[in-house]
């Protein structure tokens, strides 16, 4: 779906459409009311009664992009602005938020959509190959589009953030204690251990495709 087309086309009840372009639109496109917002390229593909979850708590905001917006623009920045201006938080909170969910969904992009080397963030020449590696990938289109969500629920005690890719995942479980993960492990190393460091609870599941990641008020 183009994007004109897109704005053209009058949304169910709670959900809203990102163009894809800037933090600025999707920042827009995250204000209240709505509690769902999809990015324009995947909006038909997306059936609204499964994109909009029943609301079980007293707030729930879910964001669905594609790998390529994930990785082109701040995400997590214009995310957390959208939850902040539904529910108040202290700076710190904010902070720790930031610093995990961001780890998450640049994990989501290059081990579960993109599948880099997770090893290759260790030396800058590694760095350089991933860039290489990425963008590469990123010409097809469905590497392109394939699908990131990110979803925020919180109440009065907790704030959880859930990421999701749409990677193939891996066979081997999460260890959930540092001491029994090995270097390497994939899902883990620096990664789980930035997540770990500023979350109050992390959960890996669905073969790594999944984490959330809990936070106390």
């Amino acid at each position: 779906m183009q994007v004109d087309q897109a704005r053209r086309v009058k949304p169910p009840p709670g959900l809203s459409c990102w163009d894809g372009q800037s933090v600025e639109t999707l920042k827009e496109a995250l204000s209240p009311p709505a509690t769902t917002c999809v990015e324009a390229d995947l909006i038909e593909e997306c059936d609204c009664g499964d994109v909009i979850i029943e609301q079980r708590a007293p707030g729930q905001l879910t964001l669905i992009v594609t790998t390529r917006s994930a990785y082109r623009h701040s995400i997590v920045k214009a995310f957390i602005a959208a939850i902040e201006r539904r529910t108040a938080f202290s700076e710190d909170l904010r902070d720790r938020i930031y610093s995990s969910a961001q780890e998450a969904l640049m994990n989501a992009v290059f081990h579960g959509n993109l599948r880099i080397d997770p090893n290759l963030r260790d030396s800058l020449e590694g760095l350089l190959a991933a860039q290489e590696a990425i963008e590469a990938k990123l010409t097809s289109p469905e590497v392109a589009r394939a699908k990131i969500r990110v979803v925020a629920i919180w109440n009065a005690t907790t704030l959880n953030v859930v990421v999701q890719d749409s990677g193939k995942g891996y066979d081997a479980a999460v260890p959930s204690n540092r001491k029994s993960r090995q270097p390497g492990d994939h899902a883990s190393g620096r990664g789980l251990d930035i997540l770990e460091a500023f979350s109050d609870k992390v959960t890996v599941s669905n073969g790594g495709t999944t984490v959330s990641l809990e936070f106390r008020r």
